[in-house]
């Protein structure tokens, strides 16, 4: 009874770890702002249609309120597991960013999402110093929350 019970633990574990997907830094594509937009915008074709992409701030609220890529979604990295299906689910292209060079939240959160099946994932080299030195803006504030749906009469 017990070498049975314990080899259904055994076989359970080795199922539950045996679908995990394993990432370090070299599945990591790194862009530079200027290939980042170049990507973002590329025009779809006949046989190929438009990306639909996001930016990904993987900072936490306050971080990104301070500064962000107009347009940013945030998804604070300790939230990304759980959430990532649900948030950004109906986007195809992923850009990941943080705030300087090297910075780990962003190179963890662009893994995160690659383990999560996630494709065309790609970090922003240098993050949001490398955005505002190529002479692009950024934004602040919260984000916004997700608008009701608009339950006025229509009008007669």
């Amino acid at each position: 009874m017990m070498r049975t019970l314990a080899t259904i633990c055994f076989t359970i574990i080795t199922a539950a770890t045996a679908c995990t997907k394993s990432t370090s830094d070299k599945n990591i594509t790194y862009v530079t702002p200027f290939k980042a937009v170049e990507l973002m915008n590329e025009p779809g074709s006949m046989m190929k249609r438009a990306p639909v992409s996001v930016w990904v701030d993987p900072r936490s609220p306050e971080k990104y309120a301070e500064g962000h890529i107009p347009g940013a979604i945030n998804l604070p990295f300790p939230r990304m597991t759980s959430e990532a299906g649900l948030v950004l689910g109906r986007y195809d292209l992923f850009v990941v960013y943080d705030t300087s060079y090297d910075d780990t939240i962003a190179k963890a959160a662009s893994k995160r999402l690659i383990e999560l099946d996630f494709s065309d994932v790609y970090t922003l080299e240098g993050g949001l110093k490398a955005w505002t030195r190529d002479g692009n803006t950024l934004e602040t504030g919260f984000p916004a929350p997700p608008s009701a749906p608009d339950k006025s009469p229509p009008p007669q």
